[in-house]
Formats: structure tokens, sequence, C-alpha cells
């Protein structure tokens, strides 16, 4: 179960990152963000709501150190990251990205990710 709550955090660390690479985070995105990740991770939303709030409030890393960060914990349990995982993290990602106005940056992202997620 560890390794699935390490998962789970990873994901609201991407969250994370497409939100910030935006205009920032709004109230309204981060209300966003909850109501996305409860509804895709359900039981389990908490660790990736955890995730998203402590990079928020207290450490702030940049776009670039906070997607390294996710892809290292998904490399790090890859044998409990199902192709459902897979599909529920590009989801959240998406979702997200579509609540901040989906930029060009965002886009990249997405894309990176989606590339990412399919080497692993």
């Amino acid at each position: 179960m560890f390794e699935l709550r390490e998962i789970h955090r990873a994901i609201g660390e991407l969250a994370y990152v497409i939100a910030k690479a935006s205009k920032g985070l709004s109230l309204e995105e981060k209300k966003a963000f909850m109501e996305i990740v409860e509804a895709e991770l359900s039981m389990d939303a908490w660790a990736a709501e955890s995730r998203f709030e402590i990079l928020d409030e207290k450490l702030h890393p940049s776009i670039d150190h906070a997607y390294n960060e996710a892809i290292h914990e998904f490399k790090l349990y890859k044998s409990h990251l199902t192709p459902e995982l897979k599909k529920k993290t590009l989801t959240v990602a998406r979702k997200v990205a579509e609540v901040c106005g989906k930029t060009e940056m965002e886009e990249f992202i997405l894309d990176r990710l989606e590339r990412d997620l399919n080497t692993l």
C-alpha cells in the first residue's frame, strides 16, 4: 500500500506542475483540482491532495523539479504503476489543464508526461 500512496502523491505533484505552468494557482484552480482528484482517485485522493497542498503552501518547487520528482516516484514504483493508474494520471493532468486554460506549456508537459509514462 505504501507504493500506491507514493504513486498517488506523484499524481498530485504532476497536477501541481500543470496548474503552476499556467499563470499560477488561483483558488478556483485549487478547488477544481480537489474535485478532479476526488472523482478520479476516490478514497485515495487524500495522498494527491496533501502533496499538492504541501507544494503550493510550503515548498514552491520549480516546474522542472516537481515534474522530475514525480517521474522519479513513478520509476521507483513502476511495478505498481498499472495501466489503469497511468490512465488516471493522464486524466487528472488533462482535466487540471482544462481548468487552467491549457497553455502551450501545459500541452508540452502533457505530451512529455504521456511519453514518459509509456516508457515505464
